[in-house]
């Protein structure tokens, strides 16, 4: 397989992972809003479960970009784009000790608190959000550039 081709299954791939990921943080999104200052611990719980669920996605998904080859194809895409590659790349790290953090709050945690958990978290979605859609982009740029290099 050559690497064009090679690239283009792994960025078929990753657009797939991508949308099963935002299909998981819509279900969190939903599941936050049903959260409220009430005495019903049961949303807390299944916001644990799904956390979870997403945190495990990940990790997966982490682990194919960094170790699987789409950093890797960008960056040979795009050697300019090393600073990018290696600030996304950390920020997986970060992004995966947030959810540990939010599931053990929601695991553990008690009516008290439900709505700063709500806050903590819907920022966090929205920062998770931009993080995929800088990898899209970035992703997007590559395919630019690998369309326009020549055929070896």
């Amino acid at each position: 397989m050559s690497g064009s081709q090679t690239f283009q299954r792994i960025t078929r791939q990753t657009i797939d992972d991508h949308r099963q990921i935002h299909f998981y943080l819509d279900q969190v999104a939903l599941t936050l809003q049903g959260i409220g200052s009430g005495t019903d611990l049961e949303p807390l719980r299944r916001l644990a479960a799904q956390i979870e669920g997403l945190k495990e996605r990940l990790l997966e998904h982490h682990q194919a970009e960094e170790q699987g080859g789409l950093f890797q194809a960008i960056l040979e895409a795009m050697p300019d784009c090393r600073v990018e590659v290696s600030r996304l790349t950390l920020q997986h790290d970060k992004i995966i000790e947030i959810l540990e953090m939010a599931r053990i709050h929601a695991q553990c945690g008690g009516p008290a608190e439900a709505e700063p958990l709500r806050t903590d978290l819907q920022g966090f979605l929205e920062m998770f959000r931009r993080h995929e859609q800088d990898e899209e982009q970035l992703l997007n740029l590559a395919l630019r550039r690998e369309r326009r290099a020549p055929a070896d």
